[in-house]
């Protein structure tokens, strides 16, 4: 048996060695090699083809008495020191050229997007290296010069410089292509994400003091809050490529956190005040006993981007809902109770913001987003849920105590679809669900707007048809009962208006592309069987013994 099990090791070991191989090519398809190693060697191979093609010619039209390989490759020592001054002059008048250009651009860029851009700028290893690279070559000039007399040419010193001056200039395309592509957005924003991950990772690593976890704190903090900076300058500026970048990344140092916060030493979850001005000490408590400092910080960003976004850029507003969605999920999945509890905080001060705004597609995507969570929420903590479905009752009547429109309808519908999912479950508190349903329109502002009556009720008839074809008459029999209060001209233009809808999609672009009332063949029998065998009868009192009655 051990003999079968090492014949089957050993072809995935082999196959394991064949893919950790050192491969003496594989540096010529990396991203390095094609951004600077080519056009290096274009430029310099492009400028030195044409030197020994126009020397040969010089050549040719000689007397022959000198070989070619003098004319290409030596040089008058008398002329020697005069022509390495003119490198030295071309040397500094590059560098006082590049660094000019790179300031100007630089600037602007942190101008635009976050100041912090021009740390990142100067951090960064590239660029160090060529400004080092391009000093040196200048420096060592300088001592060729003074070094070189009419006595003694320092011909591999006059070499080497010629070198790095070809290297220098060669360069310089490459770079400043790399300039440009380091200042836009993508790329820094991505920078400071790693940057975040980087100084998270460390503290995994290594058995960090106190004095260095602060400091690693300060790193995530600070990349939050510049990554923010990047989305609020983008939102202010109507930039909604950089502004949904920029949600996104907030979103992904915050799931980096949920991924490594199980191995991370007690230290890292004491909070720092200096990161959390607006907060008061108790507030500071809680998110060390919640360890959940870095999702709140990342959520207190969201907050203060959607309240800036919400008017002009709806775009972040819906990156904003969806992302904090995504962070519900991975809380559910890691099993953080509490970021899952900060998840709906949020959500549920997304919809106060949205409805102090007036804002009904801020509302509309938030109910969207917000469901697809209490579907997963169903799975794991029922009570939550049953929460959950209370927030899009109460929102929902809100919104339409402020004169919202279309809000009420929303929350409907959301919560028809998590009522069938919730049944699908087969979940014990369903009737509890189910109360929260039948009371959506349990309001005098419902009751006094026809359309948004009419609305909720088609709601819950649709949730109705499908407990029939279920065969449930139990749950059945409780939309029947709330049923029973409306009068019969209604329930009859309700049923046809329902009838009436036969394209699943809306004739106006929406952001869910599906008509809410739609129903297909087969709910609408299901739906007409409801009213024949539950809403029709009660309608069908004996004339004769109402006119006993009246007389």
């Amino acid at each position: 048996m051990n003999r079968a099990v090492t014949k089957q090791s050993k072809p995935s070991d082999s196959s394991s060695a064949k893919q950790t191989r050192f491969s003496p090519f594989a540096f010529l398809r990396t991203t390095a090699f094609r951004a600077w190693v080519v056009p290096c060697g274009f430029v310099g191979g492009l400028s030195v083809s044409i030197y020994i093609a126009l020397r040969f010619v010089d050549f040719s039209q000689g007397d022959g008495t000198i070989p070619f390989s003098e004319v290409v490759f030596l040089s008058n020592p008398d002329d020697v020191g005069d022509a390495i001054g003119g490198v030295a002059e071309v040397l500094i008048a590059i560098l006082g050229l590049v660094i000019t250009v790179v300031a100007i651009v630089v600037q602007l860029a942190a101008q635009r997007y976050t100041p912090k851009l021009v740390e990142l700028f100067i951090a960064d290893r590239v660029n160090i290296s060529y400004f080092v690279l391009m000093v040196v070559a200048s420096l060592y000039s300088m001592m060729v010069i003074y070094s070189t007399t009419s006595g003694f040419l320092p011909f591999w010193g006059s070499l080497a410089l010629l070198g790095m001056t070809t290297v220098i200039l060669s360069l310089l395309i490459p770079y400043f292509n790399y300039v440009f592509h380091f200042l836009t957005p993508g790329n820094f924003i991505r920078i400071i994400r790693h940057n975040a991950k980087s100084a998270m990772q460390k503290v995994l690593k290594t058995k960090a003091k106190t004095e260095e976890v602060r400091r690693l704190q300060t790193d995530v903090a600070n990349s939050m809050e510049q990554i923010s900076d990047i989305c609020l300058s983008a939102v202010s500026q109507m930039d909604r490529n950089v502004a949904l970048m920029t949600v996104r990344s907030l979103k992904d140092v915050m799931v980096d956190h949920l991924l490594m916060k199980r191995r991370m030493p007690r230290r890292w979850f004491v909070p720092n005040k200096e990161h959390f001005p607006a907060i008061s000490s108790d507030f500071i408590h809680e998110l060390y006993v919640g360890r959940n400092w870095v999702e709140m910080k990342g959520f207190l960003d969201m907050e203060l981007i959607f309240k800036m976004a919400i008017r002009d850029t709806p775009d972040a507003v819906s990156a904003i809902a969806n992302s904090t969605k995504i962070i519900g999920l991975y809380a559910i999945k890691l099993k953080d109770n509490q970021v899952l509890h900060d998840v709906i905080q949020f959500f549920n001060t997304f919809l106060r913001h949205a409805v102090n705004a007036r804002n009904p597609k801020a509302i509309y995507n938030l109910f969207y987003q917000y469901r697809m969570l209490a579907e997963e929420v169903l799975v794991v903590d029922r009570r939550l849920a049953e929460r959950i479905a209370f927030y899009f009752k109460y929102y929902g009547q809100i919104a339409q105590s402020y004169n919202i429109p279309l809000i009420l309808i929303t929350a409907s519908f959301d919560l028809a679809h998590l009522l069938r999912r919730a049944y699908e479950m087969q979940v014990p508190n369903i009737n509890t669900l189910m109360d929260t349903f039948l009371e959506v329109d349990d309001n005098p502002a419902t009751q006094a707007n026809e359309f948004d009556l009419r609305s909720v009720r088609k709601a819950q008839l649709m949730f109705a048809s499908f407990l029939l074809s279920q065969g449930d008459d139990e749950l059945i029999h409780r939309i029947v009962d709330d049923m029973k209060v409306e009068p019969q001209s209604r329930m009859e233009a309700v049923r046809q208006e329902m009838l009436a809808v036969k394209d699943r999609k809306f004739w106006e672009v929406t952001d869910r592309g599906v008509d809410f009332f739609y129903m297909d063949d087969e709910q609408k029998h299901y739906l007409n069987e409801f009213f024949t065998r539950f809403i029709e009868p009660q309608f069908a009192q004996p004339e004769p013994q109402l006119r006993v009655q009246r007389g």
